[in-house]
């Protein structure tokens, strides 16, 4: 809690229980992106600080004597459970940035797509990890009973334009490979029990290009997430929205199609889940792809027990600073 006096702002005043569990928190949080070797700022981590709700001013300080005691790397801005290699990280930037430029120049377009109400990046770039062969990767909210029809147009006008990813060209591609309808955004049944962080860091982490008020419906439908990071707040992705959409543009392309859509979306809807449960890895055992009316998600290889079982032995091999302290009382 910050205190003011005389009109001045005190550094937080915490208690030690509270301390440990700051703690505790941002070792989860930095535990997790240690998984894709990126540091962070100290903003990152306050908004997407594990289980735990605190004040900014707090995190930072807690911060800073974590690096002193050794608990976690400090360079410049940004912090890190390990030393990371800072080219390795530097190309990653550069990465990311091509695949920024790549979405930039179809941004109005994604925007313009008849029947969506919203498109966010997510997965890599989201998260802000990328290698040279990583694709990308868009969520696709779309208006009801029109799921399908809306992924028949991504798939005709992406695959003209060369973008689109197949089995053969991957990297810098599109993938379109999760929508839901406008009506189903309540995700919590796809959590793996009983915790599944890397589904927690996912939904926090992407990136609305258009439809911010579905975007924003979106995060209300799902408050499991704020028990996760109880300092998000969805606002603060609006820097990634594009300029003026034409959505006269838009309303005209849904008018012309209402009639052959509304035609149309059941025989799509058949033959886009008969052919994506006749694909043979969609009927693995690690698929968590699931294909109906309302939701699309192909996930033929689901990492996400993996990431979690990481992500808990990274944190139960990080010493806290007590143990540390302790070590050094014994030599």
């Amino acid at each position: 809690m910050t205190m003011k006096m005389n009109g001045k702002k005190l550094m937080p005043q915490i208690s030690v229980k509270a301390r440990a569990g700051l703690t505790d928190a941002i070792i989860k949080t930095l535990a997790f992106f240690s998984l894709y070797g990126i540091p962070l700022t100290s903003r990152r981590i306050w908004e997407l600080l594990y289980e735990t709700k605190a004040e900014f001013a707090e995190v930072e300080q807690n911060l800073r004597r974590l690096s002193s005691a050794g608990t976690i790397e400090a360079i410049g801005a940004f912090y890190a459970l390990k030393p990371w290699d800072q080219r390795q990280y530097e190309q990653n930037n550069l990465d990311l940035l091509k695949r920024w430029k790549l979405v930039r120049k179809y941004q109005r377009l994604l925007a313009t797509l008849p029947f969506t109400q919203c498109v966010c990046v997510i997965n890599s770039i989201a998260i802000g990890s990328v290698k040279a062969e990583s694709d990308i990767d868009f969520f696709v909210i779309t208006k009801a009973d029109r799921l399908y029809i809306v992924r028949s147009i991504i798939i005709l006008i992406f695959k003209l334009l060369g973008v689109y990813k197949n089995r053969t060209h991957i990297a810098n591609r599109f993938c379109f490979g999760f929508y839901v309808s406008e009506y189903n955004l309540r995700l919590e049944h796809l959590l793996l029990k009983p915790d599944d962080p890397y589904f927690a860091f996912w939904l926090a982490t992407i990136l609305p290009l258009d439809g911010f008020d579905t975007y924003q419906n979106l995060i209300h439908a799902n408050p499991w997430l704020k028990s996760y990071f109880p300092n998000f707040d969805p606002i603060q992705r609006r820097a990634y929205l594009g300029g003026l959409v034409n959505s006269g543009l838009k309303k005209f392309l849904e008018l012309l199609l209402a009639v052959p859509a509304f035609l149309i979306e059941p025989l799509a809807r058949f033959v886009h889940i008969r052919h994506t449960f006749n694909l043979p890895e969609n009927r693995w055992s690690t698929s968590s792809t699931v294909a109906n009316k309302h939701m699309l998600k192909l996930h033929a290889l689901d990492p996400r027990q993996k990431i979690r079982d990481d992500f808990f032995r990274v944190i139960s091999q990080t010493p806290k600073p007590e143990k540390l302290e302790s070590d050094k009382s014994i030599l």
